[in-house]
C-alpha cells in the first residue's frame, strides 16, 4: 500500500454462492455516504487503490470489489503484455447479470456499515464503467456513475429504466465507443431526465488511470472527477 492510499479494512459481502470481498477505504469518524466501486478489467490494483483513496479523501467510505472473485480471486493485475491477457480473458468469462446480483449485495452490505450513513453511489470504470450504468437501472443504489464503459452498448435496452441521478462519462476517441456505437448511447439515453452524458472531445479510453500514460488526461479527469463528486454529495447526503 502506497503512502497515497488511506487505510481501509476489508468487508465480506454475502452472495447468491458465495462471500466477495471488498477493500474500504475512508478516513476521519462519523457514518459517510458510500460509494461501491468497481473496477476496470485488471481488478483492484494500484491504479484503483489510489483512485479509490481520492475518493475517499472527498468525504466518503469506498468499497472496492473483487468483482472477479469467482473466476481469480484478487486480481490484481498491471497493464504489461501478460497481465492485460490475463484481464481479458477475466472479461471474456465475466457474467454481467450475476455482476449486477454481486453489485446489489455489495450495496446492500454497504449501507449496513457503521461508517456509512445509509446511503450508497456506484462508480466503475471500464467493465466497471458498464457496471455503473446498469446500477442505475437494476439496484437501488442512489445514484451511479460510469466512466468509459466498455459494454454499454449490449445493454442499450435498460436506458429507460434507469430512475436514479446516473451520468456517463465518455471520451468520443474511446476505440470501445466508437462514433456510430456513441450515437446509439447518447440516442438511448436522451429521453431520459436521470441520466446525464459528458463526452469529452480527443479523449481516449482510461482517460482516467494515470498509470496508463498514453491515455491519461489529467484536466478531463479533473472534470469528470467534480461532476462526479458533486452527483454523489448531493444525492448521498444523510436524510
Amino acid at each position: 500500500m502506497s503512502s497515497s492510499e488511506v487505510p481501509m479494512d476489508t468487508m465480506n459481502i454475502p452472495t447468491l454462492d458465495g462471500d466477495m470481498d471488498a477493500w474500504l477505504f475512508y478516513s476521519g469518524k462519523g457514518p459517510r455516504p458510500g460509494i461501491v466501486m468497481i473496477p476496470e478489467i485488471n481488478g483492484v490494483n494500484a491504479s484503483l487503490r489510489e483512485i479509490a483513496s481520492r475518493f475517499a479523501a472527498q468525504g466518503f467510505i469506498v468499497a472496492a470489489l473483487d468483482i472477479f472473485w469467482r473466476l481469480q480471486r484478487r486480481a490484481d493485475l498491471g497493464y504489461d503484455d501478460e497481465d492485460m491477457r490475463t484481464a481479458r480473458s477475466l472479461h471474456d468469462r465475466f457474467d454481467y447479470e450475476t455482476g449486477v446480483s454481486d453489485m446489489q449485495a455489495a450495496i446492500t452490505c454497504l449501507r449496513r456499515h457503521p461508517a456509512c450513513n445509509g446511503k450508497v453511489g456506484v462508480v466503475g470504470f471500464c467493465l466497471g464503467g458498464t457496471m455503473g450504468y446498469l446500477a442505475g437501472a437494476r439496484t437501488d443504489a442512489d445514484a451511479a456513475v460510469g466512466y468509459y464503459g466498455t459494454r454499454l452498448g449490449m445493454f442499450l435496452e435498460d436506458a429507460p429504466y434507469i430512475d436514479r441521478p446516473t451520468i456517463l462519462h465518455l471520451g468520443r476517441l474511446d476505440h470501445r465507443t466508437p462514433p456510430d456505437l456513441m450515437k446509439e448511447i447518447e440516442k438511448a439515453v436522451s429521453g431520459n431526465p436521470n441520466v446525464e452524458v459528458f463526452a469529452y472531445e480527443n479523449v481516449l479510453h482510461a482517460f482516467a488511470n494515470h498509470h496508463r500514460p498514453s491515455n491519461y488526461n489529467a484536466e478531463i479527469t479533473r472534470t469528470a472527477d467534480a461532476h462526479t463528486f458533486k452527483l454523489f454529495k448531493e444525492n448521498l447526503a444523510s436524510a
